[in-house]
């Protein structure tokens, strides 16, 4: 960000009850209304430029170069084809804007006197679609009367495969994925890298539950993924994954509530990368490895 623009927004937030309002109200000089167009950045999303569903509304931010709050955190919502704001927002006069944006609108982001996307309190149980921020330089653009908002991750994704280890005879059916110690609550500062602290205490987290659909699902030899991808807080701390699942060995019967863990997970969860963990089920424990993409599609 500027080095006007860090100093600039230190008072302006002190002036952003008179200033929000100039955003709202079409000035004389007929300035066009801006046009929203959120974008994935390519590590986000492939070949999608649609980062967003039609029931996820984004809030945005937008300063002028002598630090005046313009546009005050607005709310942005998809209407057909377009992204329309619940107050319509127009260019000033004369001048550029920077702008930041945060989705989903929901999640409680403010923007900071340092010019930071501030996130005090994010439990993983109610983002389930993860945190996605656009700050100055992350691929904004203006053409015309319209402005792309280029959005990145702020938080991780996982998911998991489960293939069936053993022996030949042996038929598998999984009953549950259970990430387990894991922190779901945290606070965020974006300060140009994404800055987690995770708060509270490590849970466990049920990925995947045969009992929702009343039927268990057959494990094969060959990885299959099971049950969602979810959003995650980046930590250092170490969880383990317990599967449960039932088997069957020849002509025995089947042997449900079986139980088998990982060792430690090793991969470090980093803002805006997606982790596929790929489990066997052994005889004695769960072998794992991990797949590490730059995308959180």
């Amino acid at each position: 960000m500027p080095t006007f623009f860090r100093h600039a927004i230190a008072f302006a937030a002190a002036a952003s009850a008179a200033a929000s309002c100039l955003s709202s109200v079409k000035p004389d000089g007929g300035q066009e209304e801006i046009v929203f167009h959120p974008v994935a950045e390519a590590e986000v999303r492939a070949g999608n430029a649609d980062v967003f569903s039609n029931d996820i509304s984004f809030g945005v931010w937008a300063l002028t170069s002598d630090g005046r709050i313009h546009i005050d955190r607005e709310k942005v919502s998809r209407d057909g084809e377009t992204w329309t704001a619940e107050t319509p927002c127009y260019w000033p006069e004369e001048g550029d804007l920077e702008f930041y944006a945060f989705a989903p609108y929901g999640d409680g982001v403010e923007l900071g006197s340092d010019g930071s996307l501030i996130l005090e309190d994010y439990t993983l149980e109610t983002a389930s679609e993860g945190l996605y921020v656009c700050e100055p330089g992350a691929g904004q653009k203006r053409t015309d009367n319209h402005v792309y908002l280029t959005f990145h991750q702020a938080a991780s994704k996982i998911d998991f495969r489960v293939a069936n280890g053993l022996n030949q005879v042996t038929s598998v059916k999984l009953e549950k994925i259970i990430l387990c110690g894991v922190f779901v609550r945290g606070s965020y500062r974006s300060c140009g890298e994404p800055q987690w602290n995770v708060t509270g205490e490590a849970a466990d987290i049920t990925v995947y539950d045969s009992s929702a659909s009343g039927v268990s699902d057959d494990v094969d030899r060959d990885p299959e993924y099971f049950g969602k991808t979810i959003a995650v807080i980046p930590q250092q701390s170490f969880p383990t994954v317990k599967v449960v699942y039932s088997f069957v060995n020849g002509d025995s019967e089947w042997l449900y509530g079986q139980e088998n863990s990982t060792e430690e997970l090793e991969a470090r969860w980093e803002p805006g990368r997606h982790y596929t963990y790929t489990l066997t089920l052994t005889e004695t424990t769960v072998k794992y490895s991990a797949g590490i993409s730059s995308s959180t599609e």
